[in-house]
């Protein structure tokens, strides 16, 4: 009887120490972002950014739950405290916060280029003064157009879902979206595949990039910093599967 309880007790050590001990909610978008980041048809959170996520919890046995929000309510409860961990964030995107409120940043974790893309035809390009709405999504920051927004170069409507940004453009109701190219033209093909899009020649590309944040543990944000550098070959590789950098 005693070895029996030996045994099981040395099971349920064995079990304890393989077992993930922490569980932390990571807010991620809801928003379609293939192959940087989207939600399948069973409404998982898959792509690039949750490879990357999925193996630093292997690494650091931390446990991560992905739960997925609208941009405007993952703001919201990201600063409310309700999620421990948020992605994906830029600095440039705090604005809004309060000054009392410290939210610590990772390293860069994927790059990523927006543009403000029209329609691809074989006459030239719109002019820029015929420009007169641009399509965005909700709760997005637009850097990249911040300039031309605030010198009332042209205004802009905001929408839940790229797919509504794809549907306005071909059907005239603006004349632009801002966007990642790549991601805006894959949703095309598969929408209207006799369409294609091209950056505005007048508005040049932005470039930043994707970081984890949170407010609360700022030691784990230095732990996913060092998992980065030690792991960067294959991050490499993800990325480039992805066909990314």
């Amino acid at each position: 009887m005693r070895l029996i309880q030996r045994i099981l007790v040395s099971i349920s050590f064995a079990i304890t120490m393989s077992t993930p001990v922490h569980a932390l909610t990571l807010g991620v978008e809801v928003t379609n972002y293939a192959p940087y980041f989207y939600l399948n048809d069973e409404q998982k959170y898959q792509g690039a950014a949750r490879e990357i996520f999925d193996l630093f919890s292997e690494i650091s046995q931390i446990k991560i739950a992905y739960v997925p929000m609208p941009v405007p309510r993952l703001f919201n409860e990201f600063v409310k405290g309700s999620i421990a961990l948020k992605f994906p964030d830029n600095p440039l995107w705090s604005a809004s916060l309060s000054s009392t409120v410290k939210v610590h940043y990772s390293e860069p974790v994927l790059n990523i280029t927006e543009s403000l893309l029209v329609l691809k035809q074989d006459k030239p390009e719109v002019a820029k003064e015929n420009i007169k709405t641009v399509g965005t999504i909700l709760g997005f920051s637009t850097p990249g157009i911040a300039m031309p927004v605030a010198n009332h170069e042209f205004k802009t409507i905001k929408t839940k879902k790229v797919e509504q940004l794809i549907h306005m453009l071909v059907s005239e109701r603006v004349q632009g979206v801002y966007f990642n190219k790549n991601v805006a033209q894959n949703l095309i093909t598969k929408m209207y595949p006799k369409k294609s899009l091209v950056r505005h020649s007048q508005y040049p590309p932005f470039q930043y990039a994707y970081h984890l944040s949170s407010i609360k543990h700022p030691k784990l944000i230095e732990k996913f910093n060092a998992f980065l550098i030690s792991h960067a070959k294959e991050l490499d590789i993800i990325r480039s599967r992805y066909g990314l950098k």
